[in-house]
């Protein structure tokens, strides 16, 4: 049997990648089962010309004015964010099965058509109209007579209007099997298809802790360290982390990505790929981040985490419900922090992985019950 997964993969972005390769192991390690990821580039024909480019930046100036350090300093450490991609381009090379074909544009997958007898829309937020939707996302290509599943994709919103509504509804008639990786998701796709859609773990939480160390690179970092991974630009959690660091006389390191965290005095890390990604997770004391698979990596392998929200505002809606979701169905939203005064205190509390266990387990039994579903369709 042949699966066909089509999701975001090729980013550069480490929960991006790692995702799409859980998706590949989880549904490739069933016997007798050839999963591979379709090789979708997601690339755009249509280059804006000089002359727009010009207008759009004119029209920016008093913006780049205000934003001159965050400029300068992306600017300065663009070699180096140029450098990481070569951690990932060896990833991919050394574990990820793709397509025999790979597919620059959208148009090249329709024309082209890779044969399988399931079609999976991967995880990640291959559902999410923040991103723009792609029809290949829904598997507008894929052969009729073929099995077409979602596993564990993300609406990334809280609400949808109207036509996004429609468009969905519309595009997933097609499914045989429905799934979301949120709860609030998988209730507003239910409204509008009027089908019941499972909840399921992101695939990254359905590998185990040790499956992923067969991937890892273990970190050359002597002692107990501090691990910051942070996307967004707030300040409250890098004072966080200065006093969890002053309290606990631990180092702190970073994956930087934000220009907020980029000064040499951070002990930047630059050279990570996926592997040294999932290395410097699990043997960090702490992990303080603000990302989903950042948090979802540090649970699963027994971190004591802390997660902070890029966006200020409804914790429970929005980009931030993802993280709130997962915490609260693992019995931990007390670890999400969604605001601290400078210098405070931090009172020192541990993570009961004991239970945390125990409901990671009943929601894995759940999800591969789902996967198992789909596999078991095609006689």
């Amino acid at each position: 049997m042949k699966i066909g997964i089509i999701t975001y993969f090729y980013f550069y972005n480490y929960g991006t990648m790692l995702q799409g390769f859980a998706t590949q192991l989880l549904f490739g390690k069933k016997k007798g089962i050839d999963a591979e990821l379709i090789d979708y580039r997601f690339g755009t024909k249509i280059a804006p010309r000089k002359i727009e480019i010009l207008k759009i930046r004119l029209k920016r100036i008093l913006i780049y004015l205000k934003e001159v350090k965050r400029i300068y300093l992306t600017g300065k450490y663009a070699s180096l964010m140029a450098h990481r991609r070569d951690f990932f381009d060896e990833f991919v090379s050394k574990y990820l099965n793709l397509s025999p074909q790979k597919y620059m544009y959208e148009n090249e997958v329709a024309e082209d058509v890779p044969q399988y007898d399931i079609y999976i829309t991967g995880s990640d937020q291959t559902f999410s109209p923040k991103i723009g939707f792609s029809q290949a996302l829904f598997l507008n290509f894929a052969r009729k007579s073929a099995i077409k599943a979602a596993y564990a994709p993300s609406l990334g919103v809280s609400s949808l209007t109207e036509e996004q509504a429609a468009f969905i509804g519309q595009e997933l008639k097609k499914y045989d099997f429905l799934s979301c990786r949120e709860s609030l998701g998988s209730e507003m796709l239910e409204k509008i298809t009027g089908r019941k859609v499972e909840t399921v773990l992101d695939p990254t939480l359905m590998i185990h802790s040790d499956d992923w160390v067969q991937f890892s690179v273990k970190p050359n970092i002597k002692g107990k360290y501090i691990l910051c991974y942070f996307l967004g630009d707030r300040d409250y959690y890098r004072a966080y982390v200065a006093q969890l660091s002053k309290q606990t006389g631990l180092p702190v390191y970073y994956i930087p990505v934000s220009w907020k965290d980029f000064k040499k005095s951070n002990n930047l890390l630059w050279e990570v790929g996926p592997s040294e990604f999932l290395g410097l997770i699990a043997n960090a004391e702490y992990v303080c981040t603000d990302s989903f698979h950042g948090t979802v990596f540090s649970v699963n392998f027994h971190r004591e985490v802390r997660v902070f929200v890029k966006h200020a505002g409804n914790v429970a809606g929005g980009d931030n419900s993802r993280l709130f979701d997962i915490l609260e169905r693992l019995g931990i939203e007390e670890q999400l922090i969604t605001e601290y005064t400078k210098g405070s205190i931090i009172e020192d509390s541990h993570i009961d992985y004991s239970h945390v266990d125990e409901l990671l387990s009943a929601e894995r039994e759940k999800s591969m019950r789902y996967v198992e579903s789909i596999v078991n369709s095609v006689k």
